[in-house]
């Protein structure tokens, strides 16, 4: 909150205080209550701000006084002053968020039809394990921050990148289950969290992949909310096997407004963005916001080579109220590219040098330096990641308990791989032009009905997805190009058409008010076609025999050639179904406390596309839907006032999941995979709690621990891992902050300082030497953050410090097998480090 103070003419005999109560964009907080307090007798007069934020409380007199100016949802406001005869003080107040987690930075009035963001109550009494970042929290993380360094600070979750920007992609567990890939191998349950966007689902339906990048810029983001385990068949897409993420962005809101920020920081960073309301006009209202930022990695090359990267992103909502609901139309786009750097031994290993010559340079971080990577000529890879995606929603009231909604969507996604030149790789295949794409568009209904003891709730979605898993990695030297396969080429060209179908139902049953009992079923169904590409897409040089193999007879018809085709030459036709049962409680003795828990179902299709999977590598006939079981059991407080705390919400949960049916596809950095199949188990507790200590002080802390491990690891090639630890799962996490808000300059300026840390416990890596987990584990590593707030008028000018001790530490270990540098022998571990010290400088202006 800002507090301005001017003195004004002496109205005898009564003194006076008036003014307006704002928020910190300068919008008036109409019905804001003004309590003043007279020190001396107790007596308290009262006002209340008008539409303009006005307030005024005259007759008072000569004495000393305490003024609140308080408004729910917003930190109150406490300052003691003094009165003299007649006089009459104009006192503007500007009122705070609170940065409680589940707190939304709105500059206005919601209106209807906006997409809904969870209160604190919402999350008390959900049977659910849920936690919201907010405006503030994501805000505070990076100015250059993408979606990835925004689940960063989420319990559970696990970030592995190797950038730190929201143009780079990195790869994203939360409980133990991944989403995204940072372009390197090991990782074992790809796509298996859900993602959505404004209420619509992003993952590629396919693939199951979403990619961190897609979303990279956080101005763009209101909150993000989390949802451990599948949850409840209403809310669950196809991919919400650990979890469901959904990034709400910026919502129209009944009063306009706007903001124009500039970013600078180290390794050349900086970042526009911008977002503006338009206000209600008419019944319509509409937000617009985006961003473009650009910058260097903070490793190195040899030839001052810098792996320049940028990004844009652009969102806009309309939506039209009316008396029996409201319509909304919205668009989002994104580009993210980038070169990408080369992963780095961490000790000095025989035959890696950075030129690719045998007695060249060593490259590690022991001998070449700890954030260097080799020049471009030894490696250039350009990697780009877009977007396009639009969607339209109506709710309906069609009476005071019945209502229904229903969403339409469209969505492309284009990713390109162009790597330039890899002296490691064989003389082959040094090239590589990676071009999948997919199209997909998706129709959802949902009807509920609310009656005096339960909550009923039905509806479905249907989903279709027609993905292209095009590559080629060839060499122009040796007559290969984009789309031609040289002598030794390697490639494929798989088309799949997926549709998905679904049905759900569930009734939130509370025969009294301190019991909610959630019983729900859901019926799902995937028809996924195949069909090999090469032909139409690819042309063939002079020399090159194309093979062909047949996964439907077991490859008993297979040709040999001089190319490796990753595509099977046999289309082919699956179709699986299945239901997904559920049955969650929230019981409430106190009107503090919530004691909850559940079990859920959820069937996942395996992933396709890449260098395997089902279709390419494995016989599609004997694919299955994997199944994952989820229990949980949990305890949450919450208390608006606690002694001198308000907003206090903690809570603890434990979580079981089983895992088993998993046809793993395991990616590797040189397009090839691994196929397995598995079952894992993973058991944890979450913790977090969130407060505001004081009226200028908020204190948050998230914790995990956990263990994750295969219960049968079978790689199809070698003897089967029994009992080893997932990899990249930490066995701990910590996360813990506070943020303070004091006054500077004569009371007339506010500072928010801010600090934060972040620790990683053990994790163990995967081992491409054996093609599976291993007992190995990476260092424990943590960063210590500091940040500060500084709002001026309607200006704001906001300070980033990360990782302030410029702690060296690694984000992502994995041993190799030698064929990523081309050595003769692997064993050695190759990593991505974390980001060193660095400092940004935001400016920003309201209006």
């Amino acid at each position: 909150m800002t507090l301005l103070i001017g003195w004004a003419w002496a109205i005898p005999p009564g003194a006076a205080i008036r003014g307006h109560v704002l928020d910190a964009s300068g919008e008036a907080l109409v019905g804001a209550q003004i309590a003043v307090t007279d020190r001396s007798t107790g007596s308290v007069a009262r006002a209340t701000a008008d539409p303009s934020g006005s307030y005024a409380v005259v007759g008072l007199a000569a004495d000393n006084y305490e003024i609140a100016v308080s408004k729910p949802g917003f930190v109150s406001f406490h300052r003691q002053l003094t009165l003299a005869i007649g006089q009459t003080l104009e006192l503007d107040v500007r009122l705070a968020l609170p940065t409680v987690v589940q707190t939304v930075m709105v500059r206005g009035d919601e209106v209807k039809g906006a997409t809904r963001m969870l209160s604190q109550a919402d999350i008390f009494k959900s049977t659910q394990s849920i936690r919201v970042l907010n405006r503030e929290q994501i805000t505070a993380l990076s100015p250059v921050a993408g979606s990835a360094q925004i689940l960063s600070i989420a319990p559970g979750a696990n970030v592995t990148g190797y950038g730190n920007t929201g143009a780079t992609k990195s790869t994203i567990t939360l409980n133990g289950i991944q989403q995204g890939w940072g372009g390197y191998g090991g990782f074992t349950t790809s796509g298996a969290l859900g993602i959505t966007f404004d209420g619509i689902p992003v993952a590629d339906a396919a693939t199951g992949l979403w990619q961190s990048n897609m979303f990279p810029q956080s101005a763009i983001i209101n909150t993000t909310a989390l949802t451990y385990g599948p949850g409840d068949p209403a809310g669950r897409w196809y991919t919400n096997v650990g979890g469901g993420v959904e990034f709400t962005p910026l919502q129209p809101t009944r009063h306009m407004h706007g903001t124009l920020s500039q970013t600078l920081g180290n390794y050349g960073q900086e970042n526009t963005a911008f977002e503006f309301s338009t206000g209600s006009r008419r019944g319509w209202s509409a937000v617009l916001a985006g961003g473009h930022g650009s910058g260097d990695s903070f490793r190195l090359g040899p030839d001052g080579f810098t792996s320049p990267t940028h990004d844009e992103a652009f969102y806009g909502k309309t939506i039209k109220e009316f008396s029996a609901g409201a319509v909304q139309f919205g668009g989002y786009y994104s580009n993210s590219a980038g070169y990408r750097p080369q992963v780095i031994p961490v000790l000095a290993a025989a035959g890696v040098a950075s030129n690719g010559a045998a007695n060249g340079p060593n490259y590690s971080q022991e001998a070449s330096g700890y954030y260097s990577t080799v020049p471009q000529s030894s490696y250039s890879k350009f990697d780009t990641n877009q977007m396009a995606l639009f969607w339209a929603k109506l709710n309906l009231s069609l009476d005071p308990t019945t209502s229904l909604e229903n969403d339409v969507w469209s969505e492309g996604i284009h990713r390109l791989h162009n790597r330039l030149a890899d002296v490691f790789a064989p003389t082959a295949i040094q090239q590589e032009y990676n071009n999948p794409y997919t199209r997909s568009f998706g129709d959802r209904i949902e009807a509920r009905k609310v009656l005096p003891g339960n909550t009923i709730s039905a509806g479905g979605y249907y989903l279709h997805s027609f993905y292209n898993s095009r590559a080629n990695f060839f060499s122009a030297a040796a007559g290969g190009g984009e789309s031609v396969a040289n002598v030794g080429s390697k490639l494929r060209s798989s088309y799949f058409n997926q549709d998905l179908y679904t049905l759900f139902a569930q009734d939130a049953i509370r025969p009294w008010a301190w019991i909610t009992l959630t019983p729900g079923l859901r019926y799902v169904n995937t028809h996924l076609s195949y069909s090999n590409g090469i032909f139409n897409d690819f042309q063939f040089a002079p020399g090159v025999v194309v093979p062909s193999h047949c996964l439907l007879d077991g490859n008993v018809s297979s040709t040999p050639g001089n190319i490796t085709v990753q595509s099977s030459a046999c289309d082919a036709l699956e179709t699986r179904s299945g239901f997904e049962p559920s049955l969650n409680l929230a019981l409430q003795p106190l009107p503090w406390l919530s004691v909850y828990g559940g079990f859920a179902e959820q069937l996942k299709a395996p992933q396709v596309g890449g260098g395997g999977g089902p279709f390419q590598a494995v016989d599609p006939a004997s694919y299955h839907l994997a199944r994952a079981e989820y229990s949980q059991a949990g305890v949450k407080a919450h208390f608006a006032q606690a002694g001198p705390a308000t907003n206090l919400l903690l809570g603890a949960a434990y979580f079981h999941l089983f895992y088993g049916d998993q046809e793993l596809d395991i990616g590797l950095a040189n397009g090839n995979a691994i196929a397995a199949n598995a079952s894992s188990s993973y058991n944890g507790v979450n913790a977090f709690v969130d407060a505001d200590a004081t009226s200028a002080l908020h204190v948050f802390a998230n914790a995990t621990v956990e263990r994750a491990k295969y219960l049968n690891f079978n790689n199809l090639s070698s003897p089967p891992f029994n009992g080893l630890p997932v990899p990249y799962v930490p066995q701990s996490a910590l996360n813990l902050g506070a943020y303070y808000t004091l006054t500077a300059f004569s009371e007339n300026v506010l500072v928010q300082p801010r600090v934060w840390y972040q620790y990683t416990g053990a994790q163990t890596v995967f081992d491409n030497s054996a093609g599976a987990p291993s007992s190995v584990a990476m260092p424990t590593f943590g960063t210590l953050n500091l940040g500060a707030n500084v709002p001026i008028h309607w200006f704001n000018v906001r300070f980033t410090a990360l990782n302030i001790t410029n702690r060296k530490y690694n984000q992502y270990e994995y041993i190799s097998s030698g064929g990523y540098f081309g050595t003769p022998a692997g064993g050695y571990l190759l990593a991505y480090p974390g980001a060193p010290f660095t400092f940004y400088i935001t400016l920003s202006a309201h209006f």
